[in-house]
């Protein structure tokens, strides 16, 4: 991993208001999971950067699914194809493919990463992805997954509720979890016995453990998100009430 270089934005697809795709031509080796802190290079506000998951890459391009949040990522919505970007990567540590039948629970745009990883797995998993209202992003996934089970907070779509309510995770060999961290802390809890990975969002300054700012609580003591990270163990992490 070095600093910020430049690349070149390829595409730009807006799924909603709030929801768009970027694609990055690189030449990078990476893994499910893991992340890259994008930068806009014609500001300096905001002067840190945004990390960002992998949701796929294929013909060396580096794919986003990105949720407008801040200035940071409004910016970055604002792009064009062959805009350039400054981008660091990748970071962090990412998902652990498993043999056997799993599961992948995303909790709105906590969907990103988990295209790459169905990818990568031996056997096809299920996936199970909640939204408050609306979905999008799941077409992606229709040649990777067995079943795809959609809730939607105000059943708009599929289940009324939660994605956790449909979610059966003591029946797959492993269970791969990202969303908000109310979802995670929710998942854990419901299912104390299931194997699951479970990817933490968090706000992050550097993206490599320097600035401290994305500390996580564990059974071997506090960590970085980003450096340890983002993917853990469930059952390494302590979860504060």
């Amino acid at each position: 991993m070095s600093g910020y270089n430049s690349y070149k934005i390829s595409e730009i697809r807006h799924l909603n208001d709030e929801i768009f795709v970027m694609a990055i031509e690189a030449d990078v080796t990476v893994e499910p999971g893991q992340f890259f802190m994008l930068r806009e290079p014609n500001t300096t506000d905001p002067m840190m950067g945004r990390p960002i998951s992998v949701s796929d890459y294929k013909d060396g391009k580096l794919y986003f699914l990105i949720q407008i949040m801040g200035k940071g990522t409004e910016l970055f919505s604002k792009k064009r194809p062959g805009d350039e970007i400054l981008m660091m990567g990748p970071l962090g540590n990412g998902f652990k493919p498993v043999e056997g039948k799993c599961a992948l629970l995303a909790g709105t745009a906590g969907i990103a990463p988990l295209l790459y990883l169905a990818k990568k797995l031996s056997v096809k998993p299920d996936l199970y992805v909640g939204y408050r209202s609306g979905s999008y992003y799941t077409e992606e996934f229709k040649d990777y997954v067995d079943n795809i089970y959609i809730a939607t907070e105000d059943g708009s779509v599929g289940h009324k509720g939660y994605a956790l309510d449909l979610l059966e995770a003591e029946k797959y060999e492993m269970t791969y979890v990202c969303g908000p961290m109310p979802m995670v802390k929710a998942t854990v809890k419901k299912c104390p016995d299931a194997d699951m990975q479970v990817s933490l969002e968090a706000y992050m300054g550097c993206g490599f453990g320097a600035c401290m700012s994305c500390l996580c609580d564990t059974i071997g003591g506090r960590k970085g998100i980003c450096k340890a990270g983002p993917v853990f163990s469930a059952k390494e992490l302590i979860f504060n009430e």
